[in-house]
């Protein structure tokens, strides 16, 4: 009959029912995996900022000392920046001062050269009183024991040639020879007769009743300028 379930009918109906249990159950698995990390996901995330924010004393402390020494290491490195420019600037300046110590030294070589030269050429000697000076002392040696002049020369006009260097070492020798260094004062010569004949410029000048009113003036350094004199041709 249509209504009443028969053995078979039932045994079909089960089966199915059986089908469909077993068709979901693996659904229902595979929906809850592919859920569950969608649930937890929030959880997890919400941890790790918690993490992150709790931030531990020695941490901090560290994360400090950090920024401090980032900040020693800028000011370090602007003072290393300073300290090159002005090693820069000491070797530019000795770099300059080498060059003005070799341009001095040459011009003062060039000067004493100069100078040298000039006072070792002979000129005439147009006094008497230095002719006889030289013709009377030409044996004196200078401090090494050589002839200051060995031979004396005359020129065409027979005037005596002699150079200024000649002349002021064969009065010093003479000065030593004689013993006219004054002791109390080293750079004073005490003339004698033939200095004063020599060089009356420098000595002492009297008035009428024999009152000095002018020292005399023999020291070494005024002797080269009193030469002078004797090498100047008259008017």
């Amino acid at each position: 009959m249509p209504g009443t379930a028969t053995p078979r009918n039932t045994a079909k109906a089960a089966t199915k029912t059986a089908k469909k249990e077993t068709t979901e159950a693996p659904a229902a698995e595979t929906k809850a995996k592919t859920a569950a990390p969608v649930e937890t996901a929030p959880e997890v995330v919400e941890a790790h900022d918690a993490e992150s924010s709790d931030v531990s004393p020695l941490q901090a402390e560290t994360l400090a000392l950090i920024e401090q020494a980032r900040a020693v290491m800028a000011l370090l490195q602007n003072h290393i920046k300073g300290l090159r420019s002005i090693y820069a600037n000491q070797k530019r300046l000795e770099r300059d001062n080498k060059r003005l110590d070799k341009k001095s030294k040459r011009s003062r070589e060039n000067r004493a050269s100069n100078g040298n030269k000039g006072l070792q050429q002979l000129k005439p000697v147009y006094t008497v009183e230095m002719r006889t000076f030289f013709e009377n002392n030409k044996n004196l040696t200078d401090n090494d024991g050589q002839l200051i002049v060995e031979n004396l020369s005359y020129d065409s006009a027979n005037q005596l040639s002699v150079s200024r260097k000649q002349a002021l070492k064969l009065v010093t020798s003479y000065i030593r020879h004689h013993k006219l260094q004054d002791e109390a004062n080293k750079r004073k010569i005490n003339m004698d007769s033939t200095l004063q004949a020599l060089f009356p410029e420098l000595c002492a000048v009297k008035d009428k009743k024999g009152k000095v009113i002018t020292e005399e003036n023999c020291h070494y350094n005024t002797l080269m300028k009193a030469l002078s004199r004797h090498f100047t041709a008259p008017a």
